[in-house]
C-alpha cells in the first residue's frame, strides 16, 4: 500500500490560479480603456458620421467578447480553487486513514480488516468466536505490533474457540504476583520436557470483558521477554518465538498455532 497520498506540489494550483487572475485583470484593464474610448466616440461633438458608427459597433463586439472572456476566467479560477481545496481535503483524510491503519512496526494493515474470507467455511460458535476477536486482533497489531493471526490462533487454542475460557480470559494468561485484577483458580495440564503431563492448580487472570483480555494479551507480548514475537516478519516466526519465550509448556505449541492459522486463513489480516 502506498503511504504517499499527497499531491507533490500544491504550487501548481496556486500558479494556475495566479495566471487566471492576471489574465482576468488584464481584460478588466482593457474594458476600462474601452469605456473611456466609447465615452469619447459616443460624444457627437467629438466624433460622428458613418466611420464613428462602425467604430462603435466594433467596440461593442469587442466588449461582448471581453465580458465572455472575463466570465470564463472567473469560472476557471473558481474551478481551480475548488479542485485545490478538494485535493487538500482528500489528502488530509487519506493521511488520517494511513495513520489509523499503520501498525506499531511501521507497516500497514489493509482496509476491510473485519471481512473474514472464511476459507474453511466455519459456522456456528466457531465463526462467531473469530468475528468476536478480529477487531481486537487488528487493534492489537495497530497499537502493539502483535500479528492478528497470532492473536486469533492463541485465543482459539487456549480457550477451545471460547468454550473453555476462564472468565473472559481467552488466552490462558496466569496471574503472577504483580497482577492486581480479578483471578480464578483452575486446574490445568502442563507438559514436561520429556513429554509427560502433570495436573496443577494455577491462578489465572479474569477480565471484565473480552476486549480487556485481548488488550492485556497484547501488552504482555510487548514485554522484553517476547521481543522476538513483535519482531517476527510473519506468523510462522511469531508462533515459534512465542513458544520459545515460554508462553506455553506444550512441546507442539508452535505447530498447533501454525496449523490453526493456515487451516482457517487467520493470516488474512496480517500486513
Amino acid at each position: 500500500m502506498n503511504e504517499n497520498y499527497s499531491v507533490s506540489d500544491y504550487g501548481i494550483f496556486s500558479d494556475a490560479i495566479s495566471t487566471t487572475n492576471k489574465l482576468k485583470s488584464s481584460i478588466d484593464t482593457a474594458q476600462t480603456a474601452y469605456n473611456e474610448v466609447k465615452t469619447t466616440i459616443d460624444n457627437d461633438a467629438v466624433f460622428m458620421g458613418p466611420c464613428a458608427d462602425s467604430c462603435v459597433e466594433a467596440l461593442n463586439a469587442m466588449n461582448e467578447s471581453m465580458t465572455i472572456m472575463t466570465d470564463n476566467f472567473s469560472a476557471i479560477n473558481q474551478y481551480l480553487v475548488d479542485v485545490s481545496n478538494a485535493y487538500k481535503s482528500g489528502d488530509k483524510n487519506a493521511s488520517q486513514v494511513v495513520l489509523e491503519l499503520k501498525g506499531a512496526n511501521g507497516k500497514i494493515i489493509r482496509a476491510g480488516a473485519t471481512d473474514y474470507l472464511n476459507p474453511a467455511n466455519l459456522s456456528g460458535y466457531q465463526l462467531d468466536f473469530v468475528n468476536s476477536i478480529v477487531e481486537g486482533a487488528v487493534d492489537s497489531y495497530n497499537k502493539y505490533g502483535v500479528l492478528p493471526s497470532l492473536t486469533l490462533a492463541q485465543a482459539i487454542l487456549e480457550s477451545g474457540w471460547g468454550k473453555h475460557s476462564i472468565g473472559n480470559n481467552v488466552f490462558g494468561i496466569k496471574a503472577g504476583d504483580s497482577w492486581t485484577g480479578k483471578t480464578q483458580d483452575c486446574r490445568t495440564s502442563e507438559q514436561n520436557a520429556d513429554g509427560s503431563y502433570v495436573q496443577i492448580t494455577a491462578r489465572f487472570r479474569d477480565y471484565d470483558s473480552l476486549s480487556d483480555s485481548i488488550e492485556d494479551h497484547a501488552k504482555l507480548l510487548t514485554n522484553d521477554r517476547y521481543r522476538n514475537v513483535i519482531a517476527a516478519n510473519d506468523y510462522k516466526e511469531a508462533c515459534k518465538a512465542v513458544r520459545e519465550a515460554g508462553y506455553a509448556t506444550s512441546l507442539t505449541y508452535t505447530e498447533k498455532l501454525i496449523s490453526l492459522i493456515e487451516m482457517y486463513g487467520l493470516n488474512q489480516w496480517d500486513p
